[in-house]
């Protein structure tokens, strides 16, 4: 498997300005070089097989400061924003709203009579795929920019135009793989190494997940489903630890099965908060697979596992489970009535694997069947996601910085 490990550089003048800056560039300033340090600080005992960094100075300005010796590749870097650059949002749509306007759904104009993004994307996923057959079995880290990261996400994962995941923030991490000819999203939009984080959903409300603690099924690779369980030790210490990098919340909701109960207990007391049921948000219901290992699924199973772990089939797991389209309508469902319930607030909702994995998958129009192009959460880490008139947004993925520990 080949890990990808993609950074946006640091806070730039034109940034603290809020103006666009495409191929124009723009200095680190002082926030922006204390996030690189603190970066780097991160990023101090991690190895990796190559450092590649746009060509632009901005982000060759955050690589040196990374103190890990780099090349540099203008395939990296940001798009041409012609006429728009060193311009303010209003100031565009002053300027072209129709080709604004156009962006913003999605369409693939030429930006302020410069780059289109599909030109850019071409470039992209060259750069991406070159790295990857460099480093073979091993990993990269790649400085680079906002709105390449977010064109490069979007053709990878295969989501709509506009991408749903939010733009990353200076110097937040994307963490990708690929593997058997598979793209995969482990991490998105990781700040956790900044004072500010994690991010902050504005004008609408905001969703987090936070996946329960270890338990002995998951240690032993079981299949648990809606089998009721406890944490084992490093469970509880998981959510105990998860406290100190959630966001404040308004309301925090569990699912009905013991092993998230429990974790949400944990974080509640330290929160100082008590947490209710919500149904709907339950694990995958695996049936008769349920308590069993995947090896032990295609020994009993055998012509059912075949359709779903060789042909990708949508079949009720287990004879009487759930298909995944059902999972993912349940807990989009949940979702919806909870988030309407509490609008404009924060709402925690401690949950399961297999469940926040839908939800996404939801959330990125993932067509049912495909293969899996985003990794489950590890136990206690978190997820959180913005819902207002304009739809949902990915806002992180998989943040877990007491797992670093």
């Amino acid at each position: 498997m080949t890990d990808i490990y993609i950074v946006r550089h640091g806070e730039t003048e034109s940034n603290r300005a809020g103006l666009w800056q495409g191929a124009t560039d723009s200095p680190l300033t002082e926030t922006g070089h204390e996030q690189v340090r603190r970066l780097a600080e991160r990023l101090r005992n991690r190895r990796f097989d190559a450092v590649v960094s746009s060509d632009l100075g901005r982000a060759q300005a955050t690589a040196e400061s990374l103190g890990k010796r780099f090349n540099s590749d203008a395939a990296w870097r940001e798009p041409d924003l012609g006429a728009w650059e060193g311009c303010t949002y209003d100031q565009v749509r002053a300027m072209a709203p129709d080709d604004l306007d156009a962006f913003m759904r999605g369409e693939d104009v030429r930006l302020g009579g410069a780059d289109r993004l599909s030109d850019t994307a071409d470039r992209l996923v060259s750069a991406y795929r070159a790295l990857i057959s460099h480093v073979g079995d091993g990993s990269a880290l790649v400085v680079t920019h906002g709105l390449a990261i977010a064109v490069l996400t979007g053709v990878l994962l295969g989501t709509r135009r506009p991408n749903p995941l939010v733009l990353p923030g200076n110097t937040a991490m994307v963490h990708l793989s690929f593997r058997d000819g598979v793209d995969r999203l482990h991490i998105h939009n990781d700040h956790t190494h900044l004072a500010d984080a994690p991010i902050s959903h504005r004008g609408g409300t905001e969703v987090v997940f936070i996946r329960h603690g270890e338990t002995i099924g998951n240690v032993a690779s079981r299949w648990q489903g809606q089998m009721d369980g406890e944490l084992n030790a490093n469970g509880r210490a998981q959510a105990k630890g998860a406290v100190a990098g959630l966001p404040e919340l308004d309301v925090l909701y569990s699912s009905r099965l013991g092993r998230a109960r429990q974790t949400a207990e944990i974080i509640g007391d330290g929160l100082n908060m008590n947490p209710e049921v919500l149904d709907g948000v339950e694990e995958f219901g695996f049936g008769a697979w349920e308590g069993l290992t995947r090896d032990e699924i295609r020994q009993a199973y055998p012509e059912d596992a075949v359709r779903v772990f060789d042909r990708g089939e949508d079949i009720r797991r287990g004879g009487n489970g759930e298909t995944w389209a059902e999972l993912v309508g349940r807990v989009a469902g949940a979702v919806a009535k909870v988030a309407a319930k509490h609008e404009g607030q924060r709402v925690g909702i401690v949950s399961h694997g297999g469940s926040t994995r839908a939800y996404i998958d939801s959330v990125l129009q993932v067509p049912v069947g495909q293969r899996r192009i985003v990794a489950p959460l590890r136990n206690t880490a978190i997820a959180s996601f913005g819902i207002s008139p304009r739809g949902t947004r990915v806002l992180d993925w998989n943040i877990a910085p007491h797992l670093e520990l």
